[in-house]
């Protein structure tokens, strides 16, 4: 078992998002959220820069993001602000 280094407690999520970049709305798959963070999904070949806003979910507010980390098209953000 993993140990979860998390500081916040993690909502499974599972949403669709979006993260707003230079060239365009591109869609995400939220797999989970905190107050801090997310943890997204997006296509194989998609260029995700380090840092971009996100929208978590349709009709919410964007948030300041950070890449954390990165596994595949699986990305850890942590939001700024």
């Amino acid at each position: 078992m993993t140990e979860d280094r998390r500081g916040a407690f993690r909502k499974n999520a599972f949403t669709f998002g979006t993260l707003l970049l230079a060239c365009g709305e591109v869609g995400c798959l939220v797999w989970d959220a905190t107050e801090t963070g997310a943890q997204i999904e997006v296509e194989s070949d998609q260029a995700v820069p380090d840092r971009f806003p996100i929208r978590l979910a349709e009709g919410a507010d964007p948030r300041p993001a950070a890449v954390a980390w990165r596994r595949s098209r699986r990305i850890g953000v942590a939001f700024e602000g």
